[in-house]
């Protein structure tokens, strides 16, 4: 093939891409908005383009939720010295819950080498270490409930009993997080249950999303969540509550044209020798009620 592609070309092969492509000025305007942008962030082209990607609109952070749009921004050290970047962050999609992504940042050039603006490329992440099989957990059947999107309170006890069977026939570890939303007969009060239900579809999407393939999120008791994390030690434990903390209580629900904010709580352990589920657990539920919250029968813990 002779000759160059003109811009309609360039464009339409951008199109074609499934990962996110999006194009910004030297303002950070948003020129440009791909379909795979579209699919991973919720976010149409015709609500982007014209924006700026500091906008609140996609707010990315690391897992600590410190956000990046200014000070840290990818894009825009890239547009200052020309180097490309990589990070690991997390963008709030458009339906609020909070989506890991890997992105790289490369500076856009004129013909004569100035740098003109800066592309972001970006494709959902997923963490996937070498995991130990699970024959047990694998053979479970899951139902999914539809409020929530996860597996349903009758899945989430078998897969336990399986995740313990393992552990006692092959001695593979793992460990389980109790999640909560605090507050929330307040926030029941102050918003209406339509509301909690809509925090607690984007709090079990964002706890989805944040783990690896093959650990498993459910429904609990009323209105919480259980985590099961495979191949996951004590220590291993407490470094992902600590993150988890941070990506899932930076998710936000669109509500009336406002967005509105939630705290959750999250603690757990780590599987034991001799363990049943009811001393599994009780030491999680210890955890999370030493964290601030309560107990399944009370209290303000979602």
């Amino acid at each position: 093939m002779s000759g160059l592609l003109n811009p309609a070309q360039c464009e339409a092969v951008l199109e074609g891409l499934p990962n996110g492509v999006y194009v910004v000025d030297l303002e950070r305007k948003i020129l440009f908005w791909n379909k795979g942008a579209e699919q991973i962030t919720g976010y149409h082209g015709q609500e982007m383009v014209g924006r700026y990607c500091h906008d609140d609109l996609l707010m990315h952070c690391d897992h600590h939720h410190e956000p990046l749009c200014n000070e840290s921004c990818p894009l825009r050290d890239t547009m200052f010295d020309g180097k490309p970047r990589d990070a690991d962050v997390y963008l709030r999609h458009k339906e609020g819950h909070r989506v890991p992504v890997r992105v790289r940042a490369v500076a856009v050039r004129d013909a004569e080498g100035a740098i003109v603006g800066a592309a972001e490329i970006f494709d959902e992440r997923h963490d996937l270490p070498a995991l130990r099989m699970h024959p047990n957990a694998q053979a479970v059947h899951n139902h999914t409930d539809e409020r929530t999107g996860v597996s349903d309170e009758a899945s989430t006890r078998s897969y336990l009993d399986a995740c313990l069977r393992d552990y006692e026939e092959d001695h593979i570890p793992f460990g389980v997080l109790l999640i909560a939303i605090d507050g929330i007969e307040r926030f029941r009060q102050s918003y209406g249950p339509q509301a909690v239900a809509k925090a607690l579809q984007i709090a079990a999407t964002t706890l989805a999303k944040s783990l690896r393939e093959g650990d498993i999120v459910g429904d609990w008791t009323e209105n919480r969540f259980l985590a099961l994390v495979v191949n996951c030690p004590a220590a291993a434990l407490a470094e992902l509550v600590f993150k988890l903390k941070g990506v899932v209580g930076g998710a936000e629900i669109p509500w009336w044209g406002d967005r509105l904010t939630f705290k959750v709580l999250i603690d757990g352990a780590a599987v034991r020798p001799g363990d049943t589920p009811a001393s599994l657990l009780a030491r999680a539920e210890a955890a999370l009620a030493a964290s601030g919250g309560k107990s399944e029968n009370g209290g303000d813990a979602l």
